[in-house]
């Protein structure tokens, strides 16, 4: 058997009670280059802040950005940790005369948080319903994993890639196996130390991924939001489609779920993504997850700085002995070695 490693048309809502005004909806959406901080905002019933509007569409990806980001690496910077990750993995196999197929390193092209924040806004439903553009589940995946693809292994290469077997054909393998020797490379000769603050079983590496999940679970379970989920459904009833959530649109069982080369989505699919993009606008879903999200990132940040500092430090080292390991590779300028969030301006991502 094998192992997977992992790497590290709607004319638009009527106007009603869960919808913001059109003139105020037409003035959020000429400002959406304005970063969520200061950009458009709509107010929420009774006497909750207003939120700052995320649009369902792909010239809003700017706007998709967290807290917790300016502690991790740039989509490029990950690339250039998988790709020195890669060409020791080949080294290493190929010393016990073995070989894996290796997925291409490429720097992702989705927005890291678009499934996270309910948004639609690369899937061009009108079109593809929620399948999305060809590749673009595989895409999309990557992103949220940083730009890291899974490695099938083949069989015959499982122990020495893993370190299952201390020995192969003669020859010692090293501790963890080629995957532990290629990671302790772009750590710099050695194992990733842990780091106090989380949970067991979490890799450093996967610090700050794993603490933006603990703030997306709490904003997805806030009162608020499901206030939003709550005036979504009654859209889409509005619409003629019954779900209670966009989970449960995306997921209806009647959608082929062949992401390639598979029978073109249904006219219902079609029409159920458009309306369920329309109704994710009209109650600004996005925007108020990444309120909340980022409220709950920035307590994470001051309460648990020296974690985040310390995983951030991990990352950008790996980033600086990556960019050494690669003949012809710079070391990126935005992070910096001692874990504190960097200065200069990067593309947004799915820019």
């Amino acid at each position: 058997m094998t192992r997977v490693a992992d790497q590290v048309g709607d004319p638009g809502p009527t106007q009603g009670e869960d919808e913001m005004p059109a003139p105020a909806r037409a003035a959020c959406l000429l400002g959406l280059a304005a970063t969520l901080i200061t950009g458009c905002s709509v107010a929420e019933p009774g006497t909750e802040p207003a939120v700052p509007v995320v649009a369902q569409a792909a010239d809003a990806a700017a706007e998709l950005r967290l807290p917790l980001d300016e502690y991790e690496l740039t989509p490029a910077e990950n690339q250039q940790v998988q790709r020195a990750v890669f060409d020791r993995l080949r080294s290493c196999l190929a010393t016990f005369d073995l070989a894996v197929s290796l997925p291409e390193s490429r720097v992702a092209t989705y927005p890291a948080h678009a499934t996270q924040l309910d948004w639609l806004g690369g899937h061009d439903v009108t079109r593809y319903g929620y399948r999305g553009p060809p590749g673009f589940a595989e895409e999309m995946s990557a992103a949220a994993r940083r730009g890291s693809r899974p490695i099938v292994v083949p069989p015959e290469a499982i122990a020495v890639f893993f370190g299952d077997t201390a020995v192969h054909n003669g020859r010692p393998v090293p501790a963890k196996g080629c995957d532990g020797e290629s990671q302790r490379a772009v750590n710099g000769g050695s194992d990733s130390s842990s780091v106090d603050g989380l949970a067991p079983g979490v890799s450093p590496e996967q610090g700050i991924e794993w603490l933006e999940q603990q703030a997306a679970d709490q904003a997805r379970a806030d009162r608020r939001y499901l206030h939003v989920v709550d005036r979504w459904s009654a859209c889409m009833d509005r619409r003629g489609h019954h779900y209670d959530t966009p989970d449960d649109a995306q997921g209806d069982p009647r959608w082929n779920r062949e992401e390639d080369g598979g029978p073109a989505p249904s006219p219902d699919e079609v029409a159920t993504a458009t309306a369920d993009r329309s109704c994710r606008d009209a109650t600004n879903m996005s925007g108020m997850l990444r309120n909340l999200i980022a409220q709950r990132e920035e307590q994470v940040i001051r309460a648990r700085s020296d974690t985040v500092r310390q995983v951030s430090a991990l990352l950008h080292r790996r980033a600086a002995n990556a960019a050494a390991l690669l003949p012809g590779a710079v070391a990126g300028s935005r992070g910096r070695s001692d874990g504190a969030p960097g200065t200069s301006e990067d593309p947004a991502p799915g820019q």
